[in-house]
């Protein structure tokens, strides 16, 4: 606005300039027309002493030098000829129409005339006429009003560009306060805090309260991404708990049940002559093998209460070889699981389904840095939770689990994927069971604790990456993609 105060001040300043100007010429203008007629006058005077060509001449000559202003000299002769009459120069025509415009809105008076006789030396005398003219007066009038509206029309040219130049200047970091909002919105608060300081005073202020935002949202973002993982780690805590305790009483007494099951075979088998001794032995046999059963399904559990392992509770790190392992170990465990059915309220079955586990990371995975036990434990719980959903509730044909680099290492990518029907009805048998378990809520709250970002959709809208073909499809069913990124190193 000062800008544009003071533009607009240096316009008025230019056209009071030009005002003072346009009015000395003015007087020197009405000036030399007094002085015009005066000599015209003088020289009428003496005409009545030469010829009429000479005459004439002099007239003629005093036209050209010195027209009359607002005025016109006639002379005509004894018979009424015209002698002498002052011929108008004809006007642009943008000028003519502004002409006839104000002669329709304001004719005038009629012309007034004033006639004197002016004696020859023949005996005989001239009629010398003067005519007001108001269209000469009209013509200057216009003229000034018309350069007057020219510089009015630059002033506000000028004014309006200035504002111009001034908004756009003002707003153009409006583009990164909407940016900085947005990425509030897909909740990444970081590029918020990195915001400049504002050309003006207002989107400062928007800027700086955006900047507390951020900090605000990020500091709570961290205590909420520290308390998931607290959560998850009282989690699997109480899983090592469950199966040490399992593995240190259940086990023990299972195995101490079967040696007294072996030795009390092994004392009904000395006494053959008793009736009752087979009967004995097969339930003493009987009672081995069950305590064989509950020995392998305790194993089962506590594999599936500690993955990683007993000796891996503790260490903080994982081997990624150790979680390859695992994860084809968990692939296999569906390959050559048929028995893993559909819940008995959904209709699809898994048969003939493929299971494939692609890994790509690198060609020694010795090689590789231990990874958190906190990723680990993650990735298996995930491919977990996803391969049970593809089997149980998808009726998908073919399910790939992929682990893969991205950006030349800087970026860790989990992948599960299906030709499957995808998303579910809510009203089905399929979502009731997500809802009795984490589902794809759990998925996500693992990824977003460890600082990662989670994608879910169609197989047509998130396409594989080049080195993992598509899927294809199952008839109208569209595959369903579940996909994780983390980037390396790991900033949770």
């Amino acid at each position: 606005m000062r800008r544009s105060g003071m533009l607009a001040l240096a316009g008025l300043l230019l056209a009071l300039v030009l005002g003072l100007l346009r009015a000395e010429s003015d007087i020197d203008e009405e000036v030399e027309a007094a002085w015009q007629l005066a000599t015209l006058m003088s020289q009428l005077g003496t005409l009545g002493q030469v010829g009429d060509s000479a005459a004439l001449a002099t007239l003629h000559g005093l036209q050209r030098e010195a027209p009359l202003r607002h005025l016109l000299l006639q002379v005509h002769d004894t018979q009424g000829r015209s002698l002498l009459a002052t011929r108008v120069a004809p006007e642009p025509a943008w000028i003519q129409t502004l002409l006839d415009a104000h002669r329709r809105l304001s004719p005038g008076v009629p012309p007034q005339r004033v006639s004197w006789l002016v004696p020859r030396p023949d005996g005989l005398h001239w009629v010398v006429s003067l005519d007001t003219s108001r269209e000469s007066e009209r013509r200057e009038a216009l003229a000034n009003l018309t350069s007057m509206l020219v510089l009015l029309l630059l002033t506000v040219v000028a004014v309006l560009l200035a504002m111009h130049l001034n908004v756009r200047r003002a707003l153009a970091p409006l583009h990164r306060l909407v940016a900085a909002i947005g990425d509030i919105e897909r909740e990444n608060p970081q590029a918020a805090l990195h915001l400049p300081a504002m050309p003006v005073r207002e989107l400062d202020s928007i800027a700086s309260a955006l900047r507390h935002l951020a900090e605000a949202l990020a500091q709570a973002d961290g205590q909420r991404r520290s308390l998931s993982r607290q959560l998850q780690t009282l989690q699997e805590d109480e899983r090592h708990r469950l199966a040490r305790e399992l593995h240190d009483e259940l086990g023990q007494r299972l195995t101490a049940l079967r040696l007294d099951a072996a030795w009390l075979e092994r004392k009904l088998a000395m006494a053959p002559h008793e009736r009752e001794l087979p009967a004995m032995q097969e339930v003493v046999k009987e009672m081995g093998g069950r305590c064989a059963e509950l020995q392998n399904d305790v194993r089962g559990l506590l594999h599936q209460l500690n993955p990683l392992g007993p000796a891996l509770a503790t260490q903080g790190q994982v081997e990624p070889q150790r979680l390859a392992l695992l994860l084809q170990e968990l692939v296999d465990s569906w390959r050559h699981s048929p028995s893993q059915a559909p819940e008995p309220d959904h209709d699809t079955a898994q048969t003939n389904c493929t299971w494939e586990l692609a890994l790509q990371l690198g060609d020694d995975l010795d090689g590789l840095e231990p990874w958190p036990q906190v990723l680990a434990l993650a990735l298996y719980r995930m491919s977990q939770e996803a391969l049970t959903n593809a089997a149980r509730h998808a009726g998908a044909r073919q399910v790939r689990l992929a682990l893969w680099w991205e950006d030349r290492g800087g970026s860790l990518c989990w992948r599960a994927e299906d030709n499957g029907c995808g998303g579910v009805d809510p009203g089905t048998a399929a979502a009731r069971a997500l809802r009795r378990g984490n589902g794809l809520a759990g998925l996500k709250e693992r990824v977003w604790a460890l600082g990662g970002q989670w994608q879910d959709g169609p197989l047509a809208a998130l396409p594989p990456p080049p080195h993992l073909a598509a899927l294809p499809r199952v008839g109208a069913q569209p595959g369903w993609v579940l996909q994780a990124r983390w980037s390396w190193p790991l900033q949770a």
